[in-house]
């Protein structure tokens, strides 16, 4: 029995991601695409992954290229987000970028990951880029930007949460006092 692609698809959408441009220059041209699909794989040498499907023009470049960036998006970027994953001309009209790196190193992103493409591996419609890292950087003060059901979100504080629980608190009974 075939698995149900509709059924699998909304089961996936409940593991919660980390949301990522991955960014690369080929043929004198920068390519990108949001991707979700990204993981640490190795600390020695220092390897990550991020997998891309095979029909976007962001495989062909990474391809071509040999080197990558995995750039790790803040809440309130989901804008960002959106445009890296819709199909434009130029999606890096507009866009800040980081001038001391060849290749496309987003301006607002909170960490960033260099890479020269380590191996490609097959996986389905998809490839699965092998990245060993070269440079890296964070902004430790930013929260990330989280993909969830099919829509974006961000981490809340617990204890602000809780603050604000209490205070909407009402209590709809009060105890009987026995006289």
């Amino acid at each position: 029995m075939a698995l149900d692609e509709v059924a699998y698809r909304q089961a996936i959408a409940h593991f919660a991601t980390g949301v990522t441009v991955v960014t690369t220059v080929a043929d004198g041209r920068a390519a990108g695409m949001t991707a979700s699909a990204v993981s640490s794989v190795s600390l020695q040498p220092v390897l990550v992954l991020v997998c891309v499907s095979n029909r976007l023009p962001t495989h062909e470049a990474l391809q071509n290229s040999r080197r990558f960036v995995v750039n790790v998006l803040a809440e309130g970027d989901d804008d960002l987000a959106r445009r890296f994953a819709t199909p434009a001309p130029d999606k890096f009209e507009g866009v800040g970028l980081r001038a001391e790196f060849e290749l496309p190193v987003l301006s607002d992103a909170m960490a960033y990951f260099v890479c020269d493409v380590h191996e490609r591996f097959p996986g389905g419609d998809h490839s699965i880029f092998i990245g060993e890292v070269t440079d890296c950087g964070f902004d430790s003060g930013r929260k990330p930007l989280l993909y969830f059901r099919s829509g974006f979100g961000r981490i809340e504080d617990a204890e602000a949460y809780l603050q604000r629980d209490l205070a909407s608190w009402e209590r709809i009974s009060w105890p009987r006092r026995e006289t």
